[in-house]
């Protein structure tokens, strides 16, 4: 068993993609701090099984092992169903931040209506208009940030 190009090729693969599941480990911890995401985990966990399939090619010296070409289609598949779950996952979020920020929205109009009928008073308004208001905030804030993420 000589140690050639391939192997360092596959050996670098390997590498390569061990520190890429690292790094997804790492920014999904920081996202959120008390656990990772089960999105995130499955994404990591095809990267590296793909990554151990180069690491099968120098250890059984061949590149048509069925362990090897299992490994590679499982990773396939967990890295493809990470991948499109981490992004119907980021479309959710923004779809239900909108659909929030036109709740308030509508709310804000009911209860100015209410005021103009005379059914609450000026405080009540204040009241509510000023919680409603700095939830909006909050939502554009996420809104212009989520957006940012997608450029």
């Amino acid at each position: 068993m000589a140690f050639d190009i391939g192997d360092f090729v596959n050996l670098m693969a390997f590498l390569g993609l061990t520190v890429a599941t690292y790094t997804i480990f790492f920014f999904s911890k920081l996202i959120d701090q008390k656990r990772i995401s089960v999105n995130l985990f499955t994404l990591a966990l095809g990267i590296s099984l793909i990554g151990l399939s180069h690491l099968l090619r120098i250890w059984l010296d061949t590149a048509e092992s069925p362990v090897i070409l299992i490994t590679v289609a499982t990773g396939a598949a967990f890295t493809a169903t990470g991948v499109i779950w981490v992004l119907y996952e980021h479309g959710m979020e923004i779809s239900n931040l909108k659909r929030r920020h036109e709740e308030i929205e509508t709310i804000i109009r009911k209860l100015k209506d209410k005021y103009y009928k005379q059914e609450i008073s000026e405080k009540e308004l204040e009241e509510a208009y000023s919680s409603l208001l700095k939830e909006m905030t909050e939502i554009e804030v996420k809104l212009s940030q989520a957006k940012r993420k997608n450029i």
